[in-house]
């Protein structure tokens, strides 16, 4: 598997952590603010396609093709100490799936069987607005939940040779290479928590995340950085 490790400056975080328990946070002035974290998709793991498999004795190989961490983005506006609105926009992981000599009877009698390899790759990046309610716990610390509406565009692509007989025309029976791309609406939901830097302009946020979507809902860790403009 192609994972990259996620590895996150601790030290540095640490001393954020301290420095900022040290600053207070200021209650929330209305205005625009921007933010920009790491998101990690922790439950991206192997898929049950099973069941998605008409044929017996078909095995998927599944994989990710990179890092689970991915730039995170947001622009925002608040209300008042209380609530605010955000848009965001975050990629996911792409998934990498291949079936390797998948074996077939022969197209006519007497031939040799037919072995296949298939391979497709899919991704989604994820666009949403949410509202956020902050509640003040102290000075040092502010708890967060957001929730929302997130436009999810999926993109897939897949390939699909026939190993020992290389200038068979399959195309001209079931489509060698083709791609697809559909857009849904998924509800999102966050619950975090913020602790001021630099006298409350800037907060250091750690957030938990999920799309619940048709099929498994996909849940993240967010660290990141808010700037109150």
């Amino acid at each position: 598997m192609k994972n990259s490790t996620f590895t996150l400056p601790f030290a540095i975080i640490a001393c954020s952590l301290i420095f900022g328990l040290t600053t207070g946070l200021s209650a929330k002035e209305t205005g625009f603010y921007v933010h920009g974290g790491v998101t990690y998709w922790d439950g991206f793991d192997a898929p049950s396609l099973d069941d998605e498999i008409p044929l017996p004795d078909l095995s998927i190989d599944y994989e990710l093709d990179d890092s689970r961490a991915k730039l995170s983005l947001g622009v925002g506006f608040h209300i008042d100490e209380k609530w605010s609105f955000e848009g965001f926009y975050v990629s996911t992981p792409e998934r990498v799936f291949s079936g390797n000599n998948w074996t077939f009877p022969p197209f006519q009698p007497g031939g040799d069987p037919i072995s296949v390899t298939w391979s497709a790759t899919t991704n989604q990046t994820i666009g949403g607005i949410s509202a956020i309610y902050d509640l003040y716990i102290n000075e040092n610390l502010s708890l967060f939940g957001k929730g929302g509406i997130a436009f999810v565009r999926h993109e897939s692509s897949q390939s699909i040779s026939v190993e020992n007989l290389p200038d068979i025309a399959l195309e001209n029976i079931i489509p060698t290479t083709f791609s697809d791309q559909e857009d849904t609406q998924e509800v999102f939901g966050a619950i975090g928590a913020r602790i001021p830097l630099m006298q409350g302009k800037v907060g250091l946020t750690f957030a938990y995340q999920l799309i619940q979507t048709d099929d498994d809902p996909e849940t993240s860790f967010e660290i990141g950085f808010q700037w109150n403009l």
